[in-house]
Formats: C-alpha cells, structure tokens, sequence
C-alpha cells in the first residue's frame, strides 16, 4: 500500500475519531517504526481534538445524555446547547468522512504528494471543526459547567490508546 492511500485511510479513521483503541499497524510498517501510545499513561499525545470529538460523539449517540458528573452541574439550557453543538459536529463529521472518501477516488489520477496536501487540508479542517465546537460550549457555560466538562473530556483519554507509524506523530498532534 503506497503512503498516500495510507494517509487516506487513516485521515478517515482520525477524521472520525476512529483510532480509539484500535492497535493494527498499516503494512509495510515494521513494530519497530510504530508507536504506541496509552492515553492512561501519556494523556497529553492524545490531541485535544480527538478527546472532545469522542466526548461529543458520545453525547450525540447512545442515550443521548450526558454523564452524572455534567448533567447534576448544567442547567437545561446549557443542556441543550451542549447537545446541539455535539449534533451539530456529528453532521460535519460526517461530511468529512465523505469528503475523504471521494478524495480516495483521485488515486492514480492525481500525484499522491497533491492528495496528501489534500488530505491533510481536509484533516485539519475538520479537527478544527471540533475545537471551534469545545470553544462554543466551554464560552456558552459558567465556571462549574466548564470544570465538570473538562474533567470528563480529560478523563476520556485515560481510555484512549492507539498505535500509528512513529513518522506520523506531529501530523497525528495537529493543529495543536
């Protein structure tokens, strides 16, 4: 598998926050040449991105409600801020993985170094879609709201643990 369609698919994989807990190395690529990283043990290589994307996947999903230790501090109406915003990103997600999905279509039709500009790019945008989302609900709750929230979302890395190609880590940190 060529670099670029790797970069595609994982990029499809980061995009939706899918490298939770996922161990599998891409081929090619010896033990040696991956890191593995335990968010329970190094929680600041797991990206800021990637914690509240989960923590707004997870509130968007499932029971579509937030855990005790937010719900007993939130009033109603930051209640249903925090679940627009977290609707609201899931469709931009969604946007992104087929977006990412019509940039594999260009491979061997456009040089793979111009799809991995692209894919970064898209990447980017959509992590930062993520971080705007956290910027409008932690701006949009008092200081209780905000401290019981964060600490949910920095707990969450605690749980996250993921392997990638040591060549990918500051790509995999970014924007911030």
């Amino acid at each position: 598998m060529n670099r670029t369609l790797a970069a595609i698919s994982v990029a499809a994989l980061i995009v939706s926050g899918g490298l939770q807990a996922r161990g599998q190395r891409p081929a090619g690529t010896s033990a040696q040449e991956m890191l593995q990283i335990d968010g329970s043990k190094n929680p600041e290589l797991i990206p800021e991105w990637s914690a509240w994307g989960f923590a707004f996947r997870v509130f968007a999903t499932g029971s579509r409600q937030l855990p005790t230790s937010i719900y007993t501090v939130v009033s109603a109406e930051e209640t249903a801020m925090i679940m627009k915003e977290a609707d609201q990103l899931q469709k931009i997600d969604q946007d992104c993985q087929n977006r990412i999905v019509k940039l594999s279509t260009l491979l061997g039709k456009e040089k793979n170094e111009t799809l991995d500009v692209k894919v970064r790019e898209l990447t980017l945008e959509c992590r930062w879609a993520t971080l705007h989302a956290r910027d409008r609900v932690l701006e949009g709750l008092r200081p209780e709201a905000v401290s019981a929230l964060a600490a949910f979302v920095a707990s969450t890395k605690a749980g996250t643990s993921l392997s990638l190609p040591k060549r990918d880590l500051a790509r995999y940190l970014e924007p911030q």
